[in-house]
């Protein structure tokens, strides 16, 4: 699947953007790690057009002076689906990018139709889990199949600096108490997804999210870490695209294959 560079102008300045696929249109906001199109996600561009949006700083790009939180994030990602995206439309995040897909809900409820959160950060109690450790410890917590993630493409200094971004976004914050405050507001069908071997997000995250966001599922899961589209790619694409697909109607397939 071809994804084709565009470079929208919002007012705070341009933001380069991954798009992809045809069909609904569905918003994918990417983790710490910086834009990444997964196979995974590639799949799922067979069924819905993906507009992967790299945020400010990410990626070697440039910072946008008014954009210093993670509310501003999610109001930068709202002004992205007005001008690139056209009106409002399923949102998928990815950890940090599920952190800000989930301030994006809150304060743009109108904007977000069907929310997929992939093991979001921004709900980890103070001191548990977390980007921390060795290289070899991090992947161990991020990864059960690292065999499966595809060749790197971007350089040590990238990454080093992608990771580096993420406090000055976040204030180096585990527990987003503001934004848990607010997870009542969120309107949009939710689906939170959880791997079973996360070493990053702690169980309780999920677990908060589910009882806080009035229209949620929580589906476990197995033989996963904190990259479920990386560890189990089939259960993944089946489990959000029917999701995307069914919306109220959606049921989970216990014997949804590896």
């Amino acid at each position: 699947m071809a994804f084709i560079k565009t470079e929208p102008k919002l007012k705070s300045g341009t933001i380069p953007a991954y798009v992809g696929g045809t069909g609904r249109p569905v918003l994918c906001l990417h983790s710490a790690g910086g834009v990444r199109i997964s196979p995974a996600l590639e799949r799922i561009a067979e069924s819905y057009k993906l507009f992967m949006p790299v945020m400010p700083g990410f990626d070697g790009t440039a910072r946008h002076d008014a954009v210093k939180s993670m509310a501003d994030l999610a109001d930068l990602a709202a002004e992205f689906i007005d001008t690139a995206i056209g009106g409002p439309c399923d949102v998928i995040g990815h950890s940090f990018g599920g952190w800000v897909a989930t301030w994006l809900a809150a304060r743009h409820p109108d904007k977000v139709q069907q929310l997929v959160l992939h093991a979001s950060a921004g709900f980890r109690p103070e001191g548990v889990g977390g980007l921390v450790g060795t290289p070899e410890a991090l992947r161990r917590a991020m990864f059960v199949h690292p065999e499966n993630l595809p060749a790197e493409t971007k350089t040590p200094d990238v990454i080093a600096a992608n990771r580096a971004l993420v406090p000055a976004y976040n204030g180096g914050m585990a527990m987003d108490r503001d934004l848990v405050g607010r997870l009542k507001d969120i309107k949009a069908l939710t689906l939170i997804l959880h791997g079973t071997k996360d070493g990053v997000i702690p169980t309780d995250s999920p677990r908060l999210l589910r009882e806080a966001i009035p229209r949620a599922y929580l589906v476990y899961v197995y033989d996963a870490a904190h990259g479920i589209d990386t560890d189990q790619p089939n259960r993944f694409v089946t489990l959000a695209t029917d999701f995307l697909g069914r919306g109220e109607a959606f049921i989970v397939n216990q014997g949804i294959a590896a």
